[in-house]
């Protein structure tokens, strides 16, 4: 995503914010509890072109555009809200988490080594949702400012949806998807389509902090773990390879948070 496109998105967040009616806030408590954060994603790296496509992803290179994340949850404070202390503390629970993103850089992929760009589909795209929970202390520093510090577990569903396939007429052929045909080979009840059968699982871990005035504050997170997925793919040298593995999902949050 270009950084003007981004500053785009940012700026009309913010306007959108800032018309919001904010009567009475003066008199509300600062640890507050309802939030929506919405904002950017990145996921994993860029593709090595010196790597296979199976490579690549199997060392957390997706080729992902930065994407757009959206998520609302609560935190429950174990002290009174209204306290005057300046620390408080409880648990963040984001409800439900959705992230998208564009994995465009097969087709410089499919270019570079030696094929079209048509090889790489026109369906190349990543969605995640998740839960995530856990421990968080709020601090109240100065004023109506607070910063929001969390661990969370994070029960994760990704979806990819990739068909690389390189045919150059040349014994570079490459090949790989995110789905197991090979087993459909064993097991006659097994659909390789199936809409589930094609989904990766696992659960993952987020750091995060926000830091906000009232209800208006910037957050960034940091998500690290694997989910477990099946696959097929073909590499010049190794042949056919099929199955079901782990593959590390690092992602990346900025996103704009507004405390209700």
């Amino acid at each position: 995503m270009k950084r003007k496109t981004i500053f785009s998105f940012f700026r009309l967040i913010i306007l959108l914010c800032v018309s919001i009616p904010l009567q009475g806030q003066n008199s509300r408590s600062f640890f507050r509890d309802d939030y929506v954060r919405i904002g950017l994603n990145t996921l994993g790296k860029g593709l090595d072109y010196g790597l296979s496509p199976k490579q690549n992803v199997f060392s957390g290179r997706y080729g992902a555009e930065t994407g757009f994340v959206m998520e609302f949850g609560r935190m429950f404070y174990i002290k009174n809200r209204n306290t005057k202390e300046p620390i408080n503390y409880g648990l963040d629970w984001t409800l439900l988490s959705l992230n998208y993103n564009r994995m465009d850089e097969w087709i410089d992929y499919a270019l570079e080594s030696g094929g079209e760009s048509k090889n790489a589909t026109d369906t190349r795209i990543a969605v995640a949702v998740s839960t995530k929970i856990g421990p968080m202390i709020s601090f109240n520093p100065i004023e109506k400012v607070v910063l929001d510090a969390r661990i969370q577990i994070v029960p994760i569903i990704r979806f990819f949806d990739l068909i690389y396939h390189q045919n150059s007429g040349q014994a570079d052929d490459r090949y790989f998807t995110f789905a197991n045909y090979s087993r459909e080979q064993v097991d006659k009840s097994f659909d390789a389509e199936d809409v589930k059968n094609r989904m990766a699982y696992g659960i993952e871990t987020s750091f995060g902090i926000t830091l906000r005035r009232k209800s208006i504050g910037l957050a960034i997170d940091y998500i690290k773990g694997d989910v477990k997925t099946n696959y097929n793919a073909y590499d010049t040298g190794v042949g056919a390879t099929a199955g079901k593995e782990k593959i590390s999902t690092p992602n990346m949050q900025l996103k704009l948070s507004i405390t209700l």
